[in-house]
């Protein structure tokens, strides 16, 4: 065992605190248990108190404070430095601020991430202030869209509105920083008794960092007059987008009948990631919603697509993704991301159409309820989800970069879903942010070394259209360039569905 959190009754008697101990202690590569005072702490184990300081063991290889919950207001909030991490609280300031104390590790030991003083020492408090584990639980509930009804005009939380982009850390992975200060602690424990703790590697086969590739099908063809025509069906009034939209749609598919559509370029995506041993996953939302918005894509299974040399369609692209290793899941369409029964409904028509199980996906636009979402999500049997993410900005919506469960305000516990968050979009890049291609990659590189150096997870989407390199002037070009960059790093590249199941049986692995 490498280390039993004890807490304090108070503390154990509050769940959003032990499940943000729990998620915290998820990311490190600790074994661990969570134990009230009083059970036994075995000999092998480092202790780490969870409750009032002055209550805390003598030879407690950390503390935690913890007295009470405290209600945050987002806008109070500023940064407070805590031994290196600046985490959001009120008005910056720490109840007890607490002495950064070197932890004598090794020369080198202080690992990614970690300030670092004479000979290696890591300067790592031993008494976390309260605040420490507030914030924590503050960026991991996503209280702040909880506390705020604020949305855009497609019913998003945007990425400005959060108050991690307000003050300039959205890009910082938080949470990650804040489990390596513990795991410090908890390993400096073990080799202060010349022991050895107990380690579970955080990735496949040792990888420093994982990455996943995604994909969301809003396009299989720029020039199908099918596509139009449903679209202008999808019309509600005479000045819908459907019927702008549709009528462009059907001029532009008339004018260029019997010519190469720039979107049919699936083989590229695919050829790309496997030749390096990647494999990604493709989201394709399903033509029979029960109730299509305008905003939906117009594609069917039974429309034509070219793959792997020849011309098939839709459904059985699908199959031949799967084939060959990668994932295929569920893009839940525009109006589904409260509802749980669409969401199955919808899951099941594209098992059909792939003749595969269906473990998650993202929804479309990336809307996102955290009333309601996951819920939907979950009791629609979906596995994980990798929705949480901005559309505007680049960076960690709940502060970490790892997959997580997220917290069940109605259960007050662990969801059983699992949420890998979506970190890097295209269109972030290109629209919202305004970069051409050499800033982009330079961008997506900057997040990449980030998510190295906390040992964290980056997942990446591209749309498949934005292969049509003539209309999406530097897309194509900054994915092919982040596929050579991971290429040349320690790093485990896969599906979302890979990495959720990977971590879901490594949570096992961890707790005793």
């Amino acid at each position: 065992m490498s280390a039993c959190f004890v807490f304090d009754p108070v503390a154990w008697e509050h769940p959003l605190a032990r499940w943000t101990l729990e998620t915290l202690a998820a990311v490190t590569e600790l074994r661990w248990r969570a134990a009230p005072v009083g059970e036994r702490v075995g000999e092998a184990e480092a202790p780490v108190f969870v409750g009032p300081e002055p209550l805390a063991p003598a030879d407690a290889a950390a503390v935690i404070a913890f007295e009470h919950w405290p209600e945050w207001d987002p806008d109070t909030l500023m940064l407070a430095d805590v031994a290196g991490v600046p985490l959001p609280c009120p008005r910056g300031m720490l109840q007890r601020p607490a002495p950064a104390a070197p932890v004598p590790l090794g020369l080198g030991a202080a690992g990614p991430g970690i300030a670092a003083g004479p000979a290696g020492a890591a300067l790592v408090p031993r008494v976390f202030p309260p605040e420490w584990l507030r914030a924590v639980g503050f960026m991991l509930a996503r209280e702040e869209e909880f506390l705020s009804d604020r949305r855009d005009e497609w019913e998003c939380f945007k990425g400005t509105y959060s108050r991690l982009h307000e003050l300039g850390v959205l890009d910082e992975p938080l949470v990650n920083r804040c489990a390596r200060q513990l795991e410090r602690r908890v390993l400096a424990w073990h080799e202060a008794r010349g022991r050895t703790a107990e380690r579970v590697p955080r990735w496949k086969r040792g990888a420093r960092f994982a990455v996943a590739l995604t994909h969301d099908v809003d396009d299989v063809a720029r020039y199908s007059l099918r596509g139009a025509l449903r679209l202008l069906k999808r019309a509600q009034r005479p000045t819908a987008y459907a019927v702008r939209g549709g009528l462009t749609a059907v001029a532009r598919a008339l004018g260029r009948a019997g010519r190469r559509d720039p979107y049919d370029q699936f083989d590229r995506w695919v050829t790309e990631e496997e030749q390096r041993g990647f494999r990604s996953s493709f989201y394709f939302v399903p033509p029979d919603a029960s109730r299509a918005h305008e905003y939906d894509p117009t594609y069917a299974w039974s429309d034509p697509v070219t793959f792997e040399g020849r011309r098939t369609t839709v459904g059985a692209m699908l199959r031949r993704l799967l084939a060959r290793g990668f994932e295929v899941g569920l893009h839940g369409s525009y109006m589904s991301h409260r509802d749980a029964d669409e969401i199955q409904r919808q899951k099941r028509s594209v098992e059909r159409a792939a003749e595969h199980e269906v473990a998650g996906g993202r929804q479309h636009f990336l809307r996102f309820d955290v009333r309601a979402t996951w819920t939907a999500q979950e009791r629609a049997a979906l596995r994980y989800d990798s929705t949480l993410g901005y559309n505007e900005a680049i960076g960690f919506r709940a502060g970490i970069a790892a997959p997580f469960r997220p917290w069940d305000p109605e259960r007050r516990a662990a969801r059983d879903l699992i949420e890998a968050p979506l970190t890097v979009m295209d269109g972030a890049l290109f629209r919202s942010l305004g970069l051409d291609g050499p800033h982009a990659i330079a961008r997506t590189r900057e997040h990449l070394e980030r998510v190295e150096e906390a040992g964290g997870l980056a997942v990446l989407l591209w749309h498949p259209n934005a292969a049509a390199e003539a209309l999406f002037p530097g897309w194509w070009s900054c994915f092919h360039s982040v596929l050579e960059w991971l290429a040349s790093r320690h790093v485990w590249v896969a599906s979302a569905a890979e990495i959720a199941e990977w971590w879901r049986e490594r949570e096992a692995r961890q707790r005793m």
